[in-house]
């Protein structure tokens, strides 16, 4: 009996430890299950809204654009431009802003004003000798409480899209706050919004939240083929994009 016991111990002990593995197994299972739903449930809560907000003020056509991938965030500037349908109470809201060509961006400190003044540049179109940037146009088109569609075209003086001096994104994720509904009066309607875009914005890694403010005005608009055309560093009044 003396020579039985620790063997029975051997196997008692075995079997525990079996039992122990399975429950700690079950429980990092349960754990990783835990976690992944947090993080579904955390991307779930952003949700698609278009609403009216009567605490919103009127700011101006020139505002800054937040660029963020939630850890870091920039801001470059912006102008606002807007093109409105009265008869179908639809309106075209044009967001134009620049940032430098992507080799440039590796050699500008964190602290530079280049990041963000690009798209001053447009403004001396036929005073500078050559333009040199990405520029960006955030198209949201808005008919009654609906959203249509937004876009944010691209257009550089490097072919740093996949060989192409063009890019487009349509962008489905997004949140819009707007004083009314009624878009007869281009100058009554301002706003801000929030999007997610699929892909990075490019000022820098992972930067696919756009956050920002608007106010309409009776500028014209620039529609995706003539951006996608645009010399940018023709000579020529033509170009400009006031």
């Amino acid at each position: 009996m003396k020579q039985k016991l620790p063997i029975f111990l051997i196997i008692l002990f075995l079997t525990f430890s079996c039992v122990q593995k399975k429950e700690n197994r079950k429980k990092t299972n349960e754990l990783d299950v835990g976690i992944k739903e947090k993080i579904i449930t955390k991307k779930e809560q952003f949700q698609n809204s278009f609403k009216i907000d009567t605490s919103l003020t009127k700011k101006i056509a020139f505002d800054f654009i937040k660029v963020s991938n939630s850890l870091k965030t920039d801001s470059i500037l912006s102008i606002c431009n807007c093109d409105k349908d009265k008869k179908t109470n639809t309106i075209k809201i044009q967001l134009e802003t620049g940032i430098p060509i992507k080799k440039d961006l590796d050699t500008i400190s964190e602290s530079s004003n280049k990041k963000w003044n690009t798209v001053l540049q447009t403004r001396d179109l036929g005073y500078l000798k050559e333009l040199k940037g990405q520029f960006k146009f955030l198209n949201i088109i808005l008919k009654d409480c609906l959203v249509k569609s937004i876009n944010l075209y691209s257009k550089s003086t490097a072919k740093e899209y996949n060989g192409n001096d063009f890019d487009s994104l349509s962008i489905e994720r997004y949140k819009i706050n707007i004083s009314k509904f009624n878009y007869s009066i281009a100058s009554d309607i301002y706003g801000e919004f929030e999007f997610r875009l699929n892909k990075e914005f490019g000022l820098f890694k992972n930067d696919t939240i756009l956050k920002g403010r608007f106010l309409c005005n009776n500028w014209r608009i620039w529609e995706s083929e003539k951006i996608k055309n645009w010399n940018i560093n023709k000579q020529s009044k033509e170009t400009s994009i006031e």
